[in-house]
């Protein structure tokens, strides 16, 4: 078994690569790949893994028996175990077929117009299956639940991800699928912070702007953070939009005043942050491929999400922390963090499950 090594044993190379989620394919092959554009070959995923040394992957595609080999290989490949990722705020079958696919959070929020307790059981159970099912075929970071209030009906990008259009439903049922997998050592994601679901623009796209008070945020969009930071969550996922209010130049995931100053320092968040795929047009449409990752990491930011070239990425950061631009004990304190993190799902140790 592969153990996590000391820090100091790592130069600042293999320290900021820990910090790298890459995308990859969860299909064994090369020619079954569905998004080439994300998705590198196994040559240079292998690289990635093996050489740069990156501390992550997250996947999509291919069948769940298939996704079991696929994460032993990977885990193979790695010169230090791997956080494994997905984007499963509807079950494992979402992106894997043969598993459960659950309804969309929305519907378990419908239930609870009616009967609170019988949806938060819903979503425990939601949680836990889900949790189960990861771990059994080496998934060990789950991309949710999503957080965001869903008040604005012309969203096109959370909708029924979100599990309602008010605080308290989505804070009691996000709570909900969080103690389902508890049951469970995997990691676990509040997303998208500081409030993705009064946006009428996708960022996948283009930059969403949330126009709202510091009043209105607290009474509204932070209440589900609030609610995972208690219920334990392990991470939570940036969003790329602007809060004029909070920051008028930069978006959340690249803001000090949203990820350092209001999640870190008001709310008292001591987990993971990670950004949302830095590939993403309301990021890259906007800043270099190499300028974004160092802007993140100054913002608070521990974990980059698919940078849009790790290969440059990782010598950039570098260079940025040798010329005094970032603290090295910024590089530290999150790879301290992400090392708590792997010791939670490989064990005590750092040894792999």
């Amino acid at each position: 078994m592969k153990l996590i090594p000391n820090l100091k044993s790592l130069s600042l190379e293999a320290l900021v690569a820990q910090m790298i989620v890459v995308r990859a394919s969860g299909y064994l092959f090369d020619h079954q790949i569905q998004y080439p554009q994300w998705e590198p070959p196994s040559q240079k995923l292998q690289y990635w893994l093996q050489d740069l040394g990156v501390g992550g992957v997250i996947l999509l595609g291919g069948s769940a028996g298939e996704l079991a080999i696929r994460c032993q290989q990977l885990q193979e490949w790695a010169s230090i175990p791997l956080l494994i990722a997905a984007d499963i705020e509807e079950g494992v079958g979402q992106r894997f077929s043969g598993a459960t696919w659950f309804p969309p959070p929305m519907a378990i929020g419908a239930v609870a117009v009616k009967d609170s307790n019988k949806a938060q059981d819903y979503a425990q159970q939601m949680g836990a299956i889900t949790a189960q099912e990861a771990l059994a075929i080496g998934i060990n970071w789950i991309l949710a639940p999503v957080v965001d209030v869903n008040n604005n009906p012309q969203n096109p990008v959370i909708n029924i991800r979100a599990f309602g259009e008010t605080s308290d439903v989505v804070s009691q049922l996000a709570c909900g699928f969080i103690q389902g997998t508890q049951k469970y050592p995997v990691l676990t994601t509040a997303k998208h912070f500081p409030g993705h679901g009064d946006t009428a623009t996708d960022s996948h796209l283009d930059l969403p702007i949330l126009p709202h008070s510091i009043e209105r945020l607290h009474e509204v969009e932070l209440l589900p953070f609030n609610a995972a930071i208690s219920a334990g969550v392990d991470a939570v996922m940036t969003a790329h939009l602007l809060i004029p209010t909070l920051d008028e130049e930069y978006p959340a995931t690249l803001s000090q005043r949203v990820l350092t100053g209001l999640l870190r320092q008001e709310l008292g968040f001591e987990g993971l942050i990670v950004t949302d795929a830095l590939v993403m047009g309301a990021i890259a449409h906007r800043y270099g491929a190499d300028e974004a990752p160092i802007m993140a990491l100054e913002a608070g930011a521990d974990i980059l999400l698919m940078p849009v070239n790790p290969e440059t990425a990782i010598p950039a950061i570098c260079n940025a922390v040798r010329s005094g631009r970032i603290p090295q004990e910024r590089i530290l304190a999150s790879v301290k963090r992400i090392w708590e993190a792997k010791s939670k799902v490989m064990g005590r140790g750092g040894e792999r499950r």
